[in-house]
């Protein structure tokens, strides 16, 4: 059956209370808390975060997370993104874009269309990935872009990271354009020095943007100028998404209203007369809907104990 991703926008009249989210098309020179706190006293809302930022420099998709969709961003945060970046070649820079100052030059004039599909190709799957200094990340409480302002450069512990898809969509000199589609965790500004040197030279980033996040995408998305205009003329809601649209990858079912009232009280729920629990793996999140297509919250499943316990339910 499939989500009604209306439901819960149907009934709700006040936007203070509503939950859900607005996909963002983010501008540059904004960060992504400039845009929360813009929308926070645009909207009055009691609760609002986004589910990835993006650097300054960056546009696009920045999904943001209303009052109880805050507590579902971690299926954004961890799902894929696609991001179209522009890089130069033959000039590195200290914060591995055009924002930094520059600290090494090469030559680039060797580099042909070939090299450098070739060489994409080799970024392709798992690679190991070391975040740049000039990032959002901690070191003992402290973000690194803080200690880097301060001439202070610490070792970042490399990660894991995958790119499923990537692609070179122009090339002229020395400027390359790519398409990546990448695992959460994934710093574009990393890859552009990264690539430069592969290529036998130097690199950084000069332009991004990020074209989606999870399911939303940049097609779908909203400026902020455009959304207080439909704030100003109270049609604000047809841009609200709701939480359950985040979840559609996760099996569903409706439970009845004794059912519900066991969930909202923090009860397990027995599953035994529901014959879909065959399909259902240990642990699995399953979300639960009211007989009224009302999405009541998240579940897990226990297979050995045959019941679905309570992970996270909404505020009626």
């Amino acid at each position: 059956m499939k989500i009604n991703h209306l439901s819960l926008i149907s009934k709700l009249s006040n936007i203070n209370n509503i939950s859900g989210y607005i996909n963002i098309d983010k501008s540059i020179d904004w960060t992504s808390n400039d845009v929360v706190r813009k929308l926070k006293g645009l909207l009055g809302v009691k609760k609002i975060g986004h589910g990835g930022t993006l650097d300054p420099l960056a546009t696009g998709v920045l999904p943001i997370c209303i009052n109880s969709a805050t507590r579902f961003s971690e299926y954004i945060l961890l799902g894929t993104k696609t991001y179209r970046a522009t890089i130069k070649l033959g000039e590195a820079t200290d914060t591995y874009d055009s924002e930094g100052s520059i600290t090494n030059k090469n030559e680039y004039s060797f580099i042909d269309k070939t090299y450098i599909l070739k060489t994409l190709d080799e970024f392709k799957g798992e690679i190991i990935q070391i975040p740049p200094m000039y990032s959002a990340l901690k070191h003992k409480g402290k973000p690194l872009y803080k200690l880097a302002r301060e001439g202070i450069i610490v070792e970042r512990k490399p990660r894991n990271v995958s790119i499923n898809k990537i692609q070179l969509i122009e090339y002229d000199p020395p400027l390359m354009t790519v398409e990546i589609n990448s695992s959460h965790g994934f710093y574009v500004r990393s890859f552009a020095n990264d690539i430069g040197k592969r290529l036998g030279t130097f690199a950084h980033l000069v332009n991004l943007q990020r074209t989606r996040a999870g399911v939303f995408q940049i097609k779908d998305s909203i400026k902020i100028d455009e959304l207080i205009y439909y704030v100003n003329t109270n049609e604000v809601m047809k841009y609200i998404i709701p939480i359950d649209y985040t979840l559609s990858h996760l099996r569903h079912i409706h439970v009845n209203l004794h059912q519900e009232k066991q969930i909202r009280t923090g009860q397990k729920i027995i599953v035994h007369d529901m014959p879909q629990f065959t399909l259902w793996n240990e642990n699995e999140e399953i979300i639960v809907f009211s007989k009224e297509n009302t999405m009541i919250g998240l579940l897990t499943f226990s297979k050995k104990h045959l019941e679905l316990k309570p992970k996270k339910i909404l505020n009626i």
